[in-house]
This record gives structure tokens, sequence and C-alpha cells, in this order.
């Protein structure tokens, strides 16, 4: 019955042609250009679809490696963060303690002035007090001296006054 429906003059449908020389042509020239392609070009289509699979591995594996690189710098960054603001704590902490030592030091360097300043303006006191002092004997003598000298005058006579004068020339003298 195939051979029947193959043989027929007209054509059998869509598929199957009306002349049968045709159909053997179409089948002969199929089957030398499925054997050229199996000779020349199936180790081409093989090697580029072996080279193809290999660029889809090799990016594949790459993109895997670019995946694991960026989990360790987001690690890396995560852990720098968390450095940072340790960092940043042990900065705090340092001017803190710097602050505190400049604060002491500045506490022991007034401490210091004002103890000098007091020191000096207790040496000045008694240097004022022992001029003061000295101005007061030195009045106390010249006053002494004057009321002294207007009593001798007044008491002592000519040959007295002249004793105590060549009394005192001898002792300068000596």
């Amino acid at each position: 019955m195939n051979l029947l429906v193959l043989a027929a003059k007209e054509p059998n449908g869509w598929l199957l042609p009306g002349d049968m020389n045709k159909v053997y042509w179409l089948g002969a020239a199929f089957l030398v250009v499925l054997g050229l392609y199996l000779w020349k070009g199936l180790a081409p289509t093989k090697a580029a679809l072996k080279a193809r699979t290999e660029r889809i591995a090799a990016e594949l594996a790459a993109a895997e490696q670019a995946k694991k690189d960026a989990a360790a710098a987001l690690a890396a960054a995560e852990a720098s963060v968390a450095n940072k603001d340790v960092e940043a704590e042990r900065i705090v902490a340092e001017a803190k303690a710097r602050a505190e030592q400049l604060r002491l030091d500045l506490i022991a360097r007034a401490e210091a002035d004002v103890e000098e300043t007091r020191n000096r303006a207790r040496i000045e006191i008694e240097a004022s007090k022992g001029q003061a002092l000295a101005d007061i004997r030195a009045e106390v003598s010249a006053r002494a001296l004057r009321a002294t000298e207007a009593l001798v005058a007044d008491n002592l006579d000519d040959q007295t006054q002249a004793a105590l004068i060549e009394r005192y020339i001898q002792q300068v003298g000596a």
C-alpha cells in the first residue's frame, strides 16, 4: 500500500511529491550532505561546542571567584568597619588621657607659678620690711643724733666738747 501511495503521479499531500525520482534524488542529496557534514563539519562543530562549553565553564569559574573575592572584600570591609570603631574608641580614649595629663600638667605648672609668686612676694616683703626697718633706724638715729647734739650742745662746755672730739678722732684714727 505504501508503494502505491509513493508511486502516485499526483502529489500525496504536503509531505511527498508526486514524482518518486525527486524523492530518490532528494534522499541521495541529503545523504551526500550528511556524509560531507560528518566527514568535514562534525569535528569543527564539536570543537566549537567544546570551546563554547569551556568558555562558559571558565566564565562560571571566574564568576564564582569574583563572588568569593567580593565576599572576602565584604568581610574585610566589615572587619575594617569594626576595626574603625575599635580604633575610634582607642583614639578617643587616648585623647582623653592626653587631655587629663595636660590638665594635670597645667595645674602643676599653675601651682608652681603661684608658689614662685608667693616666694617672690615674701622676699620682696622681707626686703621692704628690712628696708623700712633700716630707714626707721636711720631716721631714729638721725633724730637721736640731733636730739643728742642739741642736748650736748646745751649741756657741754667748750672744753668737754674739745675732749670728746679729740677722743673721737683717736678712735677713728685707730
